[in-house]
């Protein structure tokens, strides 16, 4: 407060002092008398001390996931801000399990001592359902296929079967992804969703989504093709091989499908890193999208030692025996995957089999020599791993970082969804095996 004694006031500077003491928040009431005589006199009441906090009326949420949202707690001073703040933040909680319907009321209850119960009793309400999905700009697809492409469905009969029906923020985002990825493999590579709004009905208990769309025109392919640098890959024979014909409706999905393809076929010939990629030629007026499989040349990668950690419940051998690969094989990815199989048959272990690659323990041999090391690993209660070491024909030194990559001729393109390889020549990789036939994802580990 500046009002000073011996200083000329006026009622701007009277209200100056109000709105000072009450951005303490220390005070519920303040008044300023005497200003006619001269004589200030500020008379104030405290804000009353917090005794505990009461929560009222919540079932579908406990008290224990409620409280640590809010920022009130006993032997503190009560403000009517920081209760507003809290009630904001609990409506939050209720808001993201769908229940948009949900009121918080505040009460105290005055004890003596200037002290006060905080209350806060909370109606729940229904969840805010799906009343209707509206989709405009649609003219080569009924509205009935196109939500049947989305997870959050209109409220039924039978809606209680299942949560597809409410609310959801993140679901929405995940259906425009949907129906992208469904335009993109009808050959609408122009396709994109210009809005979607969910707009709350004035009773608060349903919600009605929009989404505006723009379809674009529909393409086929032009002539495809591969190039390949590998000279195990004839590209004339492997162009012949492609699913896609020119003349064919554009699939996105079918090109990603090839991407994939092409990586596991290197990988039967030991090219376990694989760099394939697609580029496509847009003809706007021919409303053609010519694709060129790219297989950049890599080199072969060889099994140079297998290691069996942390089993537990068998012996090694019977382990060992379930590999397909040995010391010295070329690197397969079938009998990777075959392997892996052979392993969880055996019924010790649990599903999820990672198969990893690795630079050796010793880095003492010089960077053109160094090997790096692949691991198979199985999950159990009692985890056993295998770990294989891998080599390349070529000089680490003299062989770039390489990556499975899609690079799509337009920003609409859905995202490549093969699986992506790498590997550091210096460092080695991070390689695990996924469900899929010979597939494998690569982490490059920290440099040395």
């Amino acid at each position: 407060m500046r009002l000073r004694v011996g200083e000329p006031f006026d009622r701007e500077r009277l209200d100056e002092a109000l709105r000072d003491l009450y951005a303490t928040e220390l005070f519920a009431d303040v008044q300023i008398l005497g200003a006619d005589t001269g004589d200030i006199v500020i008379q104030v009441r405290e804000n009353p001390v917090i005794n505990r906090i009461i929560l009222e009326g919540n079932k579908r949420i406990k008290d224990e996931k409620i409280n640590p949202e809010i920022r009130l707690a006993p032997r503190q001073i009560f403000t009517r801000s920081r209760a507003r703040a809290d009630v904001a933040r609990i409506l939050e909680l209720y808001r993201r399990q769908g229940r948009f319907a949900a009121s918080v009321e505040p009460k105290i209850v005055q004890l003596d001592q200037n002290r006060v119960d905080v209350v806060f009793e909370i109606n729940e309400g229904d969840k805010s359902k799906i009343r209707q999905i509206n989709i405009i700009g649609n003219d080569h697809f009924s509205d009935h296929d196109l939500r049947s492409e989305m997870a959050t469905k209109r409220s039924s009969t039978f809606s209680f079967l299942g949560s597809g029906d409410v609310y959801d923020p993140d679901r929405l985002a995940f259906d425009q992804q949907k129906l992208r990825q469904f335009y993109l493999t009808q050959g609408y590579a122009d396709f994109r969703v210009i809005s979607a709004v969910a707009e709350l009905t004035p009773d608060r208990r349903d919600f009605i989504i929009t989404y505006v769309i723009e379809e674009g025109e529909r393409y086929k392919f032009g002539a495809p093709k591969v190039e390949s640098q590998i000279r195990d890959f004839s590209s004339d024979r492997l162009t012949k091989l492609l699913p896609m014909k020119e003349g064919d409706w554009f699939n996105a999905k079918q090109a990603e499908d090839t991407i994939t393809s092409l990586n596991e076929s290197a990988g039967l010939f030991g090219y376990a890193f694989a760099d394939v990629r697609v580029d496509y030629a847009r003809d706007a007026e021919k409303h053609t999208m010519t694709p060129t499989f790219l297989v950049a040349e890599s080199p072969r990668v060889y099994v140079e030692r297998i290691d069996i950690n942390g089993n537990t419940n068998t012996r090694d051998k019977v382990i060992r025996r379930e590999f397909r690969l040995a010391e010295g094989d070329p690197f397969n990815s079938i009998r990777v995957k075959r392997s892996r199989d052979r392993i969880q048959s055996l019924g010790y272990f649990q599903d999820n089999l990672a198969s990893k690659s690795a630079p050796p323990a010793s880095s003492s041999s010089p960077p053109a020599s160094r090997a790096s090391n692949a691991s198979w690993s199985t999950s159990r209660s009692a985890s056993a791993t295998s770990w294989a070491r891998a080599r390349r024909s070529a000089p680490a030194s003299t062989i770039p970082a390489i990556r499975s990559r899609s690079s799509w001729a337009s920003p609409s393109l859905i995202s490549s969804t093969a699986t992506s390889r790498s590997v550091s020549t210096s460092t080695g990789a991070i390689i695990r095996a996924s469900t899929s036939p010979a597939t494998a994802i690569a982490t490059p580990p920290t440099a040395r």
